[in-house]
């Protein structure tokens, strides 16, 4: 997945549907690692709103429409999202990233594997739930927090103790299963700010990156460009990206005169225990 913040509207056409290392190359970059089970892009019009265009279809199979809808998602914020699906969950258009509701935007990179067990308790916002995808579980589990706290770092960290705090509870369930989530990288917007949690417990379907097999799989980059500030799940094209440090959050806010970003580390624990952070085992 991949976001771009900038001070004034634009796309980010090359980074999502470019020729090298783009979220569109990555899609089947690795036959052993796909990325083929959808895809999607949000911006945000003039009046502030989300606009969002998502497939169920592999995005090499929609190379042109994914294309043309690069180039018209012309905003000051943009995420886009190719989708390996987590298993048992289906792939259709629903299915896709990013998530709306809101005014809210989502997508996440990761499987909560407790999705049943968050969705219980979501309160009046399971109501909400429009699928099966435990991300959309965990959009709704951050819209929840975001209600209480009123600030998306917090939030999320909110997510990150529910989650360990269920998990004492239901753990028998899964056996074999060492926590209750992969990853829960994720990007938030509701167009005013893009809001990102870099952080993972335990090891997914990958080892490293597609295109940057010496980036480990749960570890995001970030990069500046002409203004403009990224966040990819890794670099999307072969210049200067850094790594972050998870775990970490950050909100990156366009401003006239470039974007405003601002990280916060994070140091994760329940009463029970400190939650693990699978990059630094």
């Amino acid at each position: 997945m991949l976001a771009q913040v900038s001070p004034r509207p634009a796309d980010a056409r090359v980074l999502i549907a470019g020729p090298e290392c783009s979220l569109l190359a990555q899609a089947d970059a690795d036959p052993k690692n796909p990325q083929t089970d959808g895809w999607g892009l949000a911006w945000f019009g003039a009046d502030g709103r989300p606009r969002v265009v998502k497939s169920g279809r592999a995005a090499p199979s929609e190379r042109e429409r994914l294309s043309r809808a690069a180039g018209e998602a012309v905003s000051t914020i943009v995420i886009a999202h190719v989708r390996a699906a987590s298993k048992g969950c289906p792939v259709d258009d629903a299915h896709a990233h990013p998530f709306e509701d809101g005014g809210w935007v989502f997508a996440h990179n990761g499987t909560l594997a407790i999705h049943r067990e968050v969705a219980e308790a979501l309160g009046p916002r399971r109501a909400r739930l429009e699928t099966r995808s435990d991300s959309e579980v965990y959009f709704q589990q951050f819209l929840k927090h975001l209600e209480a706290c009123g600030e998306p770092s917090r939030a999320f960290e909110a997510c990150v103790a529910e989650n360990w705090r269920i998990w004492e509870s239901c753990r028998a369930r899964y056996p074999g299963v060492p926590a209750p989530y992969t990853s829960l990288n994720a990007l938030a917007s509701d167009g005013r700010a893009l809001h990102v949690l870099c952080h993972a417990a335990s090891r997914g379907l990958a080892e490293c990156g597609v295109c940057h097999p010496d980036q480990p799989w749960s570890v995001m980059s970030e990069s500046s460009r002409g203004g403009r500030w990224l966040v990819s799940s890794e670099g999307a094209d072969r210049g200067e990206w850094t790594r972050l440090s998870p775990p970490v959050s950050i909100s990156a806010v366009p401003m006239p005169s470039g974007v405003d970003v601002r990280r916060r580390a994070l140091a994760l624990s329940t009463p029970q225990r400190a939650v693990p952070e699978v990059s630094l085992a």
